[in-house]
């Protein structure tokens, strides 16, 4: 009987030690990828548009002639950016995301930030919906991914509803902010954010919070009509505000889980800069 108490002690030790050498590992394992996840931001603040020398550093794009921030070429004085007669082609506004899109990656088509959120991200556009579910801006295999556009949306916004995915991750990053906004007093305290693309700078003007079906067919149709989508969205919306309805929007998704298929949505409207 001692000798069988004996062995039952020894085993439990062993599994014990098995128990906590595996915990041990998966700890290891998630750190290093959340360590791996802020060396990737670091690297990427430097292309961060509204930091210094970036979104000041303006490029007007007119007649094959590149025009610094003051509109001028090689000192000469010009109107507008432009010289000569000929017609001006759009001015880039946001120099760092085409240097970003150079350096980095070739899919990127802007950067989103929230003030008192970890959002602060480029995200990209490349016509699939599960390219960058699991891979980083660099495209390495990465469990936070990256934030992306719908693969049916256009990459310069200019759809009705401009859908962005980003995964619901447990440190916060991503969109793991997201469901802050579920809070009356953080929904009503942070309404703005900012979307940043080559040729625009947008105020996003944030308005409603949904809990919705990952099938939800009128949150996830970028081309929804205006009426119908906003009607919709007052009705199924747990924390809102009455938008400005002649403006497009832009509905950021992640994750949930009160149901299977959950996702949290933050919508916006998007607000051209002057």
């Amino acid at each position: 009987m001692k000798r069988t108490r004996k062995v039952s002690r020894i085993i439990l030790i062993i599994l014990l030690i098995a128990v906590i050498g595996f915990s041990s590992i998966e700890i290891w394992k998630i750190s290093a990828v959340y360590l791996r996840e802020a060396k990737t931001k670091d690297t990427l603040s430097a292309y961060r548009p509204g930091s210094p020398g970036n979104r000041a550093d303006v490029v007007w794009l007119a007649n094959g002639v590149q025009y610094g921030a003051g509109g001028t070429a090689g000192g000469g004085d010009s109107d507008n950016g432009a010289s000569g007669g000929g017609s001006q082609d759009r001015p880039v506004i946001n120099r760092s995301i085409i240097d970003l899109r150079n350096d980095v990656n070739a899919d990127v088509a802007g950067w989103i930030t929230i003030p008192n959120t970890h959002i602060d991200y480029p995200f990209v556009s490349c016509g699939d919906n599960s390219y960058y579910l699991n891979r980083d801006i660099y495209g390495n295999i990465a469990p936070a991914g990256t934030l992306f556009l719908d693969q049916r949306c256009a990459p310069d916004l200019s759809d009705f509803n401009t859908i962005i995915y980003g995964h619901n991750m447990r440190n916060n990053t991503m969109f793991g902010d997201l469901p802050l906004f579920a809070d009356e007093w953080f929904f009503n305290s942070n309404r703005y954010g900012t979307i940043y693309t080559e040729y625009d700078t947008f105020t996003l003007d944030i308005f409603a919070l949904l809990v919705v079906s990952a099938e939800d067919e009128t949150i996830y149709d970028p081309f929804a009509n205006g009426d119908a989508f906003f009607r919709y969205v007052k009705l199924r919306a747990r924390n809102y505000r009455e938008p400005d309805r002649d403006l497009s929007v832009v509905t950021l998704s992640t994750c949930g889980y009160e149901f299977s298929g959950a996702r949290i949505v933050v919508i916006a409207s998007l607000v051209p800069d002057k």
